[in-house]
């Protein structure tokens, strides 16, 4: 999670601003703000990784009893406990400060014709294609969305027909980005519906609802 946030913080993405609080300026670049939050615990976590190795090469060859070697176990289990501890208070604080860049997420999925393979698979689902076919079909609009520079939900349905005559107009209920996301209905799926059925079971699970 420290990872995404490093990145989603750089200036190529852009996706979301760090508060004060967790990040500061830096020090020969004024317009830049360095995500200190997020890159101490992407470092604990590698040291947390090598406590737990120290554990597991003190404990793999012990017999079934206690070994003075045991004596080493409490400096990488304490030194774990610590990080892990200050980590989790960061990284809480830092999602509940951030803020989000919701347009620059939305034109970065619109970007690159993400939703081709939506366009396969309703070519499959509603057309009848076998899939190799309809993998070629979508490439021609693919190729067509990129002469003409649009959306692939930009093509006018004639063009869409002209690429394959089997498109029809309920082509369109899948191939905006809000259209994908709402399709993936399945258990942990991307679809509103099963994003909220998640956040209230995490949410049950930490004990935050009855």
């Amino acid at each position: 999670m420290a990872e995404e946030f490093i990145l989603w913080a750089s200036q190529p993405f852009s996706f979301v601003r760090l508060s004060d609080s967790f990040s500061t300026g830096s020090s020969i670049m004024p317009q830049k703000r360095n995500p200190d939050a997020a890159e101490l615990v992407r470092g604990h976590s590698g040291r947390i990784a090598g406590d737990l190795v120290s554990l597991v090469m003190t404990m793999k060859g012990l017999p079934l009893a206690y070994s003075k070697d045991m004596q080493d176990d409490k400096e990488p289990l304490f030194e774990a406990h610590d990080l892990l501890t200050l980590s989790l208070a960061a990284m809480a604080g830092m999602v509940e400060t951030a803020r989000f860049e919701s347009a620059g997420m939305r034109a970065a999925a619109e970007a690159g014709h993400s939703t081709a393979t939506d366009l396969a698979d309703w070519l499959v689902r509603e057309a009848g294609l076998p899939f190799r076919e309809a993998h070629h079909v979508t490439g021609r609009a693919v190729r067509l969305a990129d002469e003409r520079q649009l959306c692939l939900w930009e093509i006018p349905l004639d063009a869409l027909r002209e690429v394959d005559h089997r498109i029809d107009e309920r082509v369109f209920d899948v191939l905006s980005v809000d259209a994908s996301v709402r399709s993936r209905t399945s258990f942990g799926g991307t679809a509103p519906q099963q994003v909220r059925k998640r956040i209230e079971a995490a949410k049950r699970a930490l004990g935050m609802v009855e």
